[in-house]
Parts: structure tokens; sequence; C-alpha cells
């Protein structure tokens, strides 16, 4: 009994976390305009992959296929988060409700910190 209230906090967090992800995740074909100049083709089909492509600017032609942690923040925002093969480390949210993508990319020692808008293709 002296453990009980540790299970009970153990079972609702774990509880929360299994509600919060995103099971009903964002569906489509997107691009993400970034403030720069880069812009990815970003297509979700179901709750557990994504691919991206990078069709304008620096990185044009950079693609992959992630498999993202994603949390439902609130209606129409999510937060994601990766690891590529490469070794890079991305998160993003995802704002669906003003259209905005906030991304934060470390590879290796360097971090870099971006916005951008999301234009619904699909």
């Amino acid at each position: 009994m002296k453990h009980l209230p540790l299970l009970i906090t153990s079972w609702l967090f774990w509880s929360f976390a299994l509600h919060a992800h995103a099971s009903e995740a964002y569906m489509g074909q997107f691009l993400y305009q970034y403030e720069g100049g880069n812009v990815y083709r970003v297509t979700v089909s179901d709750a557990k992959s994504m691919a991206w492509k990078c069709i304008a600017g620096s990185e044009k032609g950079a693609h992959g296929t992630e498999t993202p942690e994603r949390f439902k923040v609130d209606d129409n925002i999510y937060f994601a988060t990766w690891r590529e093969k490469t070794g890079i480390n991305v998160t993003q949210v995802i704002d669906l409700k003003n259209m905005k993508v906030y991304s934060t990319i470390i590879d290796g020692k360097e971090r870099y910190v971006l916005s951008g808008k999301i234009v619904r293709e699909k």
C-alpha cells in the first residue's frame, strides 16, 4: 500500500501520454516555406511516418522519410521530433490554426532556429 500513490501517479502520466499522442495526426501534403528561402514539401499519410523533400533553397534535392514522435498540443497544433539518418535532430511546432511552422535543427554543435509559413497542397 505504501507504493500505491506512486503507482496511481505513474498510471495517470502514462494515460495522459497515450491520449496526448497524435493518433489523429494531421494528414495531407504541405509546403513549409521558411524565412531564408528553403521550401520543403511535407507529406503525412499516417500517424507513424512522414516524408519531406526540399524543393527550393540551399538544400534543394535533400529528402527523407522519418518516423517522428508527434503529440497533439491543442486543436490543430502539434509537436513533432525525430532524428534523421544523417544524425540531425529536428523538433517542430506545427500550427495548423495559423498555418505556421517553428523548427529547431541540431546538426552536431550547430543549432538553427527557423520559422515559416505552411501552405496546404492536399
